[in-house]
């Protein structure tokens, strides 16, 4: 047997886009790489940090048109998605076969594939690029594709949900403070659950 060493066996998944801006769809990132206050919050609870595939980026590439959940609902997408969740859940069921626990899933709210509470969708996207749609109009309460498909493999393997919280970095009508002060109240709760 080895040593004990410093790992805390905990897991935080993120969203690709949140460590990697450069996956965003063009004119939606914020910051030059990641957003440094959200991962000071997650290296103050010593845990560790699994990046999720961006599907999007998979499917479409750097490039893509901005897209509504309406438009990726489709059973092609879909099976990218799933294929996305089946590849997450096999470390989220490594890490459980060894005493490790899954904390949360830190996902982008207002993506039609990461969004956890809010997407977008709106009938009237898709065909002509050349009509002028606001993005932020189309957001509606609801989950992304991903998200969707997330919840279905986790429950499908027989593992517990954990906690899923959407941060939403892509509104910049909301103060950052205010976005990481709730991120933090998540997080305590989060990991409450383990002092039970």
């Amino acid at each position: 047997m080895r040593n004990d060493d410093h790992r805390s066996k905990k897991i935080v998944f993120v969203s690709n886009c949140l460590l990697n801006t450069n996956n965003k769809v063009w004119g939606l990132a914020r910051y030059g790489g990641f957003c440094r206050e959200v991962f000071e919050v997650l290296a103050d609870y010593g845990v560790g940090i699994q990046q999720i595939d961006c599907p999007e980026t998979l499917h479409l590439g750097i490039q893509r048109w901005y897209h509504t959940k309406n438009l990726y609902d489709n059973v092609g997408f879909r099976r990218i998605c799933r294929e996305v969740s089946e590849r997450t859940v096999d470390y989220m069921e490594s890490y459980k076969l060894v005493g490790y626990e899954t904390v949360a899933f830190l996902v982008c709210n207002g993506s039609p594939t990461c969004g956890y509470d809010l997407t977008s969708y709106d009938e009237n996207w898709g065909g002509n690029t050349n009509e002028a749609f606001e993005y932020n109009d189309a957001i509606v309460p609801g989950m992304g594709v991903l998200i969707e498909e997330m919840h279905e493999a986790i429950k499908d393997r027989g593992l517990e949900l954990p906690p899923f919280f959407g941060l939403s970095l892509d509104d910049a009508s909301v103060p950052l403070d205010e976005i990481i002060a709730d991120f933090k109240e998540f997080m305590t709760g989060a990991m409450a659950r383990f002092d039970e």
